[in-house]
């Protein structure tokens, strides 16, 4: 008999309680179970209570590997939905960080050319950079910034949308992102965006224009030199 993994609400807290995130744990081991594994814990990820005992757990790096590894799409894809619903706690960031997520996330924006992929690894991106040590260590991974900029030009309406709120969050209050940013060249993206994107991708782009404008406004106006004169050497006369 086949054992269904998707749960309703009621049986997620009767398992909760029954202690099966233990079980889980156990299962991780098994190679062989990582498809249902996974669909189990994505589905107790639902469930508020659940989620800091999770990101708290081995559940994460078994997340993350199989986000790397797994040659199943489906399992994989239920690894990223999982780990979307651990990284809006505030309190798995840090585990998450730790585990290694950013690289995956970044390797799949990079490789899968799927816009439902892209979409979903910005999202868990975009809760991550609610903290301000997810900021960082999402400023810090080399072309992870370059990579979102870039889908503001190339992605598809959707992907444009999610790289244009992930880059406001990142580059509110931080003028070094800003200025990452703008070295991407991404001005006439944010424009087109403004104009012809989502509703949701419209509003972004906007207020990405303006704090880009508003940024500028503040900077000190470069300081100009003028050039030096030339000195006259004055003869100095040797007559008494």
């Amino acid at each position: 008999m086949k054992f269904s993994v998707y749960l309703t609400f009621r049986n997620k807290e009767m398992m909760l309680e029954g202690e099966v995130l233990e079980l889980l744990g156990k299962m991780i081991d098994n190679p062989n179970s990582a498809g249902t594994t996974t669909a189990l814990y994505l589905n107790l990820s639902c469930l508020e209570e659940a989620k800091p005992i999770i990101g708290s757990s081995v559940a994460v790096p078994f997340l993350i590997q199989v986000l790397q590894h797994q040659p199943d799409a489906q399992c994989k894809l239920d690894a990223l939905h999982a780990l979307y619903n651990l990284s809006s706690h505030p309190a798995n960031i840090p585990y998450l960080l730790s585990a290694g997520v950013i690289d995956s996330l970044q390797a799949l924006i990079t490789n899968s050319g799927d816009q439902s992929w892209t979409e979903k690894c910005i999202a868990v991106i975009i809760n991550l950079a609610s903290s301000r040590s997810g900021q960082e260590k999402i400023i810090s991974s080399p072309g992870l910034v370059s990579g979102l900029a870039t889908i503001l030009d190339v992605g598809e309406p959707v992907e444009q949308e999610q790289a244009a709120a992930c880059l406001l969050i990142l580059c509110n209050g931080i003028d070094k992102c800003s200025q990452m940013v703008l070295q991407e060249g991404v001005i006439p993206s944010l424009v087109s965006i403004s104009v012809n994107g989502t509703m949701r991708g419209k509003q972004k782009a906007q207020k990405l224009l303006m704090l880009f404008r508003e940024q500028r406004q503040r900077e000190p106006p470069p300081v100009q030199t003028l050039p030096q004169s030339e000195c006259n050497e004055i003869p100095i006369s040797n007559e008494g």
